[in-house]
């Protein structure tokens, strides 16, 4: 490109209307020279650039667009909060007011520090959060800030806790502090836990229907209480049914099955016709109303996931549709040129190489006509994630080798890849676990109980076998590693947990010379078994399933951490140090807290004297077994009412419970359905095979694109070594990988329908878009012409260009977006 064409390729930026004209304002008494033109014009671009790069980022992280800074005096305070170090000073910030429960009292011992200590570190890491919020504001305007929902109810709960910290600063002393419950709200908020929120907003949205099905499980318990109360208070001895509350409390655990048969057994013991009552009532409510519960909340679920993936899909096309408009001149009306498209990727993936931005251009670019359209525009967030390396990198490392060096590399290179070699190794770890496991059942027969250290001092012993096992796996890893190259092997996820597995067994070997106590390590061994899962068709979907989840399980995962802080600080401020050792006396519980060694039961440590207790005596209460124990316990020694707590905490935990089953039954049957449904058959033999599975495009780049796009190619290392390579092969072929997503997936999934989401949008913003480009072209003859200005850019009608609705706009004196003269939508 000439230094002509590219002063008439960035000359006029499609801007929004600014006294009825597009694109520079002059002024026609003193017009400035040429250079400053030319030089203002960039700078305006690069605006265009950093403005297009930001609605690409919102739209791929589900921001929504009117939180967008409106002004030029916003856009720092934009950049600041989005910076990646400042949302790893939030997410710290965040962590650290949560982590200041172990030393808040009740503290852990370890952890315990004064008040002015853990209150001046409340106050430190909520000055980082308050500064966040402040430079919100600062673009959002104080309307927009509190309208915002989310926002809205940070900036509350940061002020309350901002009041608490002070008055415990003042005090000297803890209060009952039950809003430190809400501490999670600000990790929530973070930029890292975009999974979370979403899974917090499925879980909401989920709530309507198992609300219903909730209402129909009490209505039913009622029922059965009442007419339990009147069947069974009679009877001497019955004290399940001796009030309407006990009533109700039983055969809500009844329910939960913890406390079966021992509240059937009196009434059993006085008629063996009553065994009817809790038949009915269990085929009721366990077996029929909750299992209707879980397929009422598949169903919600499954709508939710696919009208999620419906708005978060049309969402990213807006603002891919946002960003193409700021990026389109009048030289090319409607169509984006790589000039302008590598400038808005120096914002959006600063880290691309410049071939690699090139690479990503050339794959848009479906026509081959050197310009983009708005339709393949609309797939830069998936292209611009991809790696790019050249075909010629990817042959195995023996073969740059000269004949006869490379023939030993070639030959272990076809050994590990032979059926032949994985047959032998699958018999091997089969042999190794079945030895492992008869081993262990002797010790177990064979135990000294008068000796402790008997099952250590067995597990020590390393047997021959044991070293031939160890042998034949550090074999297999040095051929691997040989054969495949370093980078090759460890590309692989299976690869890395055989070596990581491989590892551990040395090191259990060698602990036996050394004596050490990392003998435990020995017992990782039987998860080498995990390979054989691979050999069988279904264990192969069930780990590519678990593989397609783990990323979100993460997002499910902290889900269940912050329930559980919520309910352990709640629990913490209502429940701390009650004595429960020896308890209860004369209850139906007594022998669980007794501290006797007849008994030796140690409930009393199902305590919430502590955040580390509090979470141990939650997550029992999850599991459910025998979790009535530990509620009698608290209520008798607390109150009556204690048991509410108790109660909506199992809800609670049963709703989340439920849709994480929901979830992990609608990721397995999705990938079903996807695997016969794929017209692909490579690709699905690809993702029956291979967990690690990729998307995978493919590129040419010649001599002459690099000298065209890269005139200044010598000032980049990796430009220049291309360009030297280039020209001595002509051409080079490039291969783009990514990690395939769930939303790859749906999109083959979903693609008949998302042709009708298309064209839904499509038909809202036709005539948006009519009278977008009649305006344009009619206030574009209004422009003043300069004498001598080239007046071949003007604009064309286009019919790629979609409408926006957001205006912000950039003055030439300004590196900053001004919402009144920049934006090019």
């Amino acid at each position: 490109m000439t230094r002509a064409e590219e002063e008439r390729e960035i000359e006029s930026p499609l801007l929004e209307r600014s006294n009825g004209v597009f694109g520079i304002l002059e002024d026609e008494e003193d017009e400035p020279s040429v250079n400053n033109r030319v030089k203002a014009i960039k700078n305006r671009w690069e605006l265009n650039y950093q403005e297009a790069a930001i609605y690409l980022q919102e739209g791929e992280n589900n921001e929504r667009f009117d939180t967008h800074p409106q002004t030029q005096d916003a856009l720092p305070a934009y950049l600041i909060v989005h910076n990646i170090w400042f949302y790893i000073i939030d997410m710290l910030a965040s962590i650290l007011i949560m982590g200041l429960a172990l030393c808040e009292a009740p503290a852990v011992k370890v952890f315990e520090v004064t008040e002015y200590v853990h209150g001046s570190l409340e106050l430190f890491g909520l000055s980082i959060i308050a500064l966040g919020l402040g430079m919100k504001i600062r673009w959002l305007g104080w309307k927009q800030f509190f309208t915002h929902k989310r926002t809205a109810v940070k900036a509350m709960c940061l002020f309350i806790m901002y009041l608490e910290a002070i008055v415990v600063i003042i005090r000297q002393a803890s209060h009952f502090r039950v809003t430190r419950a809400l501490r999670p709200i600000f990790l929530i908020d973070c930029h890292f836990l975009g999974g979370v929120r979403r899974v917090l907003r499925q879980i909401f949205q989920s709530l309507p229907p198992i609300a219903d099905m909730l209402v129909l499980l009490f209505y039913f318990l009622i029922i059965f209480s009442v007419l339990g109360f009147y069947l069974f208070a009679p009877m001497p001895g019955n004290h399940y049914f001796s009030t309407i509350t006990e009533s109700i409390i039983s055969l809500f655990v009844l329910f939960t099955t913890a406390n079966y048969p021992d509240v059937m057994m009196p009434a059993y013991h006085h008629s063996r016709w009553s065994v009817i009552f809790f038949v009915i009532f269990l085929a009721l409510e366990l077996y029929f109303l909750t299992n209707l519960l879980l397929a009422v909340v598949y169903d919600t679920f499954t709508g939710i996931e696919k009208n999620k993936f419906k708005k978060l899909f049309m969402h990213k096309r807006t603002g891919a549709a946002k960003a193409f408009r700021l990026l389109c001149s009048r030289k090319h009306l409607g169509k984006l040129s790589f000039t302008h498209f590598q400038g808005l990727l120096r914002y959006y993936r600063p880290s691309l190489k410049k071939y690699s931005v090139l690479l990503a251009f050339k794959t848009l670019d479906k026509s081959e006509s050197g310009i983009l359209s708005l339709d393949d525009f609309y797939d830069v967030y998936e292209v611009t994630k991809l790696n790019w390396k050249s075909v010629g990198n990817q042959r195995m490392w023996f073969e740059t080798l000269l004949k006869p060096l490379d023939f030993p590399f070639r030959c272990i290179y076809r050994l590990i890849s032979s059926n032949i070699f994985k047959c032998f190794i699958y018999l091997v770890i089969a042999s190794n676990g079945i030895l492992f496991f008869v081993r262990t059942i002797l010790i177990s027969f064979y135990k000294d109980s008068n000796d402790p250290d008997y099952i250590k001092n067995q597990l020590s012993q390393v047997m021959w076998y044991d070293w031939m096992f160890v042998a034949i796996y550090a074999a297999e890893c040095l051929l691997k590693i040989i054969g495949l190259g370093v980078k090759g092997y460890f590309r692989s996820g299976w690869n890395v947990f055989d070596f990581v597995i491989t590892v551990s067994a040395i090191v259990g070997v060698l602990t036996s010379i050394f004596d050490t106590d990392l003998y435990y390590v020995v017992v990782l061994r039987p998860l080498r078994l995990l390979r054989l899962f691979k050999v069988k068709k279904r264990y192969r979907d069930v780990l590519a399933t678990a593989y397609v989840l783990l990323p979100r399980l993460w997002s499910v995962c902290i889900v269940l951490v912050i329930m559980f802080y919520f309910y352990a600080i709640i629990g913490m401020e209502l429940f701390h140090d009650l004595p429960l050792e020896n308890c209860c006396q004369n209850t139906s519980v007594e022998n669980y807290y007794s501290n006797s060694t007849q008994f030796m039961e140690y409930f009393y440590l199902n305590n919430f004297n502590d955040i580390i207790y509090s979470y141990v005596t939650l997550f029992e209460l999850m599991v459910v077994n025998n979790w009535h124990i530990i509620m009698n316990g608290v209520a008798e020694v607390r109150s009556e009412w204690s048991r509410v707590y108790f109660i909506v905490f199992y809800l609670s935990s049963m709703v989340v419970v439920t849709i994480i089953i929901a979830f992990i039954l609608e990721a397995f049957i999705f990938r079903m359905q996807y695997k016969h449904n794929a017209e692909n058959t490579t690709e699905q033999q690809d993702i029956n095979t291979n967990a690690d599975a990729v998307v995978e495009f493919e590129a040419s780049i010649t001599p002459t694109e690099i000298e065209k796009h890269f005139p200044d190619a010598i000032k980049d290392l990796n430009v220049m070594l291309l360009l030297q390579q280039l020209r001595t092969t002509g051409i080079t072929t490039f291969k783009g990988y990514r990690q395939r997503t769930k939303a790859d997936l749906n999109k083959t999934m979903y693609a008949e329908e998302m042709k009708e989401w298309i064209q839904e949008n499509d038909r809202k913003l036709g005539q948006e878009l009519r009278i977008f480009l009649g305006e344009q072209i009619n206030l574009q003859s209004l422009r003043p012409s300069p004498e001598g200005r080239d007046r071949s850019d003007s604009p064309s009608h286009s019919t790629c260009m979609r409408p926006t609705t957001t205006q912000v706009t950039v003055h030439a004196h300004h590196s900053s977006i001004d919402h009144e003269q920049s934006q090019v939508i």
